[in-house]
């Protein structure tokens, strides 16, 4: 088994803090009379975590137009969480940035002045730690069962529960502010900004010699680790047919970075049809406007998955090491495959933070093969608008 993990500096220090927070006092519990005025949002790691979150946020902007939310963020959620959004953001580059920027960055969001962090992190010390040492006097956070250190630094710790969809456990942070935030009918899409909904446009009109037609996204793969989880290009290739048969000037928008970019190749050589590798766009923002112009998006278990249901677009998940109960997309249009009944299904426990090294099926990666392209189809047509399907 792989798990998450850290650099190891910053392994060391998430030690050091969890020991030291093993024998300090457990955080009393403040009440919350009125929603402070200055809110902080805590969010690393996870492109598809970072989208949950970012949803989440928009409501409850929505709601409290007169609270400053702002956002604490590193490389990997910061686009997501602060695009087109007005936010004050500090930024803590986890690759790069050591003690020296921590304790500066730390010092700055001190002096910041904010009533309440609400910490999306679901087993980091050093986050809840920030949060103490900043001297906020509010701290929400999960807490998952059993003894943790981590619990005892947040004022307002909330039973991370694994049946839970992660969703739900991020929207019951927010509610300790506000009670009545609405469920998962009211998910707000993530705005796009001008300029980047712009250059989609452009991007995307360059490209298309002035047909008008669907486009529809596909994001072939999964990145570098547990590759088990990627449905075969093949079916892809089947599946695009099959919706070509719908509209023989149909589009084929090609998402991804470096690791998809030989997949897009390769889907272009076997595919009849017009398709546009986007895999060097190189920004979470200016793929998100590409996938906004879109009328599907088809993907497997991935970031780019809970951003595009998170925007708003049609989006169906393919599913099968992981269990869509708690990561399924999230959307006013979002749905998702899940079809194998292998026992060894689900074997990543994201929750947990482990990952198997490799399949352990007796076929690699039976549980995604399991999945047919009449089966996406049946789960496409029920989230786009319109029959154009049918």
């Amino acid at each position: 088994m792989t798990r998450y993990g850290y650099r190891p500096v910053h392994a060391l220090t998430e030690r050091a803090a969890a020991w030291l927070a093993s024998m300090a006092p457990r955080a009393a519990s403040v009440a919350i009379g009125e929603i402070p005025r200055k809110v902080l949002a805590i969010k690393f790691g996870g492109l598809g975590d970072g989208a949950i979150v970012r949803s989440l946020l928009e409501c409850f902007r929505t709601l409290h137009p007169e609270i400053e939310v702002d956002v604490l963020v590193d490389q990997k959620t910061r686009e997501v969480m602060s695009c087109a959004s007005g936010a004050k953001v500090w930024f803590y580059n986890s690759r790069s940035d050591g003690l020296g920027r921590s304790i500066r960055l730390l010092q700055a969001v001190r002096r910041a002045g904010y009533g309440a962090a609400v910490d999306f992190e679901q087993h980091s010390v050093l986050t809840a730690s920030f949060a103490w040492a900043a001297g906020i006097p509010i701290r929400i956070g999960l807490a998952p069962p059993g003894a943790n250190s981590r619990l005892k630094l947040l004022t307002h710790p909330v039973e991370f529960r694994e049946g839970d969809s992660m969703w739900s456990a991020m929207a019951a942070l927010l509610r300790v502010l506000d009670p009545n935030l609405p469920g998962l009918a009211a998910a707000k899409p993530i705005p796009c900004g001008q300029e980047a909904a712009a250059w989609g446009r452009k991007w995307l009109d360059a490209r298309s010699a002035g047909k008008q037609s669907r486009l529809v996204a596909i994001h072939l793969g999964v990145g570098p680790r547990a590759r088990y989880r990627q449905w075969p290009l093949p079916r892809f290739v089947e599946l695009a047919e099959i919706i070509r048969r719908k509209d023989s000037n149909l589009r084929i928008l090609l998402t991804g970075g470096a690791n998809e970019e030989p997949l897009a190749r390769e889907f272009a050589a076997r595919y009849r049809g017009d398709s546009f590798d986007a895999t060097a766009v190189g920004s979470v923002e200016l793929t998100g406007a590409l996938l906004s112009q879109s009328d599907l998006l088809i993907c497997s278990d991935t970031g780019v998955m809970h951003l595009g249901a998170a925007l708003g677009v049609p989006t169906v998940g393919l599913f099968g090491p992981n269990t869509p109960r708690c990561w399924g997309p999230v959307g006013p249009r979002a749905a998702y495959v899940y079809k194998t009944r292998l026992k060894c299904s689900p074997c990543i426990d994201s929750y947990r933070r482990i990952i198997p090294d490799a399949c352990v099926a007796e076929e690699w990666g039976r549980c995604m093969l399991d999945i047919a392209a009449d089966d996406v189809m049946d789960a496409a047509r029920r989230v786009i608008a319109g029959n154009w399907l049918d």
